[in-house]
């Protein structure tokens, strides 16, 4: 920890992302058993022909509340929290471990400004802060156009709305290496699935998918 954020330390203490009470580990028990108990806590990974997936949560509940103040209501202080679920837990710590460089998946400078950040970056940074094999690349893939939001559009609607929508900018950072994609929520995996896409395309060997939650809701 450098000189800034040991002051940071002192004059905001780390509080649990949940109930808000002081706690350096981001996270207090009480709340982790609170999720366990909403039956939401589900780490699992998924292997598919090309891609394997890797998520936390069941996207309900309190986390689902959560997710969405961290987007849209100006909370990235939560990304410590959301991070610890990651580097804590012994299954994803594994599934990391087949990976080179960890990758967020991008915004538009227009949406970020929006926002303020990319809620994506800033996880998937301090997972590679906090796990020696992985190099945390940004700005490799890149948003190069407006689309509209996932969340309003169905199915067909989605897998249109993000074709071609993203490239890659130095092909060399990533050919021939073990990609690891970043995203917050898993829903029909239309983003996701074209991020991987771009990247196997190339060059890269291979493209592994975490994600903080997976949403079962079936999208027509």
């Amino acid at each position: 920890m450098n000189f800034l954020e040991s002051m940071l330390s002192f004059i905001f203490p780390p509080t649990c992302g949940i109930c808000g009470k002081e706690n350096k580990n981001y996270i207090c028990s009480s709340c982790t058993e609170k999720l366990k108990k909403e039956k939401t806590y589900m780490p699992y990974i998924e292997n598919y022909t090309e891609i394997s997936h890797c998520y936390i949560f069941k996207y309900d509940g309190t986390i689902r509340k959560k997710i969405l103040q961290y987007k849209f209501k100006d909370s990235a202080y939560l990304y410590k929290m959301f991070s610890e679920f990651f580097v804590k837990n012994e299954k994803v710590c594994r599934f990391l471990k087949n990976y080179d460089i960890i990758i967020p998946v991008p915004m538009t400078k227009k949406k970020i400004s929006k926002r303020g950040y990319n809620q994506c970056e800033l996880i998937a940074r301090e997972i590679a802060i906090n796990t020696k094999n992985l190099e945390y690349l940004k700005n490799i893939l890149v948003k190069q156009k407006e689309t509209n939001t996932q969340s309003t559009l169905n199915k067909k609607e989605r897998l249109n709305n993000v074709k071609n929508a993203y490239k890659i900018q130095n092909v060399q950072k990533i050919k021939e290496k073990n990609i690891i994609l970043f995203d917050d929520i898993y829903t029909t995996g239309a983003t996701c699935i074209e991020c991987a896409k771009t990247i196997i395309n190339a060059g890269a060997k291979s493209v592994g998918l975490l994600t903080i939650a997976k949403d079962f809701q079936k999208i027509k």
